[in-house]
């Protein structure tokens, strides 16, 4: 199965929602991929976007904050430094389908409940009107 647009703008927004080496918070990686791709996201969507990137070793969950790996930092900084939003994305699916390994069903994502999810992007939505 192959990676989609979900997947990798999900790590994009992981990536441009960090800060430092405390990582990236729900609200910001949500607030991130409203900003690129005009949409909500949903658990399911957030749940099978971190999952793969877990398991491709691209990301990594900490004390309830979202952080890219090494392997993410230096994939990226092998790019042009001035790609569009879109053409990095293309960049990242084409990796994530060369280099992953897709798993077909995933359940949740240990860390994020779907309460706790919900409440965020329901918080997401009130600052953002």
């Amino acid at each position: 199965m192959e990676f989609s647009d979900t997947h990798s703008i999900v790590i994009q927004s992981v990536f441009r929602s960090e800060k430092g080496e405390e990582g990236a918070c729900l609200l910001d990686i949500i607030g991130y991929f409203d900003y690129v791709n005009h949409a909500i996201l949903t658990y399911q969507e957030f749940s099978e976007s971190v999952e793969a990137a877990k398991a491709c070793g691209l990301v990594e969950i900490n004390e309830g904050k979202l952080k890219t790996t090494d392997t993410l930092k230096k994939w990226k900084n092998g790019l042009p430094k001035k790609l569009s939003i879109q053409k990095e994305n293309l960049e990242l699916r084409s990796y994530l389908n060369k280099n992953c390994k897709k798993e077909d069903r995933v359940n949740g994502t240990p860390g994020f409940s779907v309460g706790e999810f919900n409440a965020v992007v329901e918080e997401y939505l009130k600052e953002s009107r």
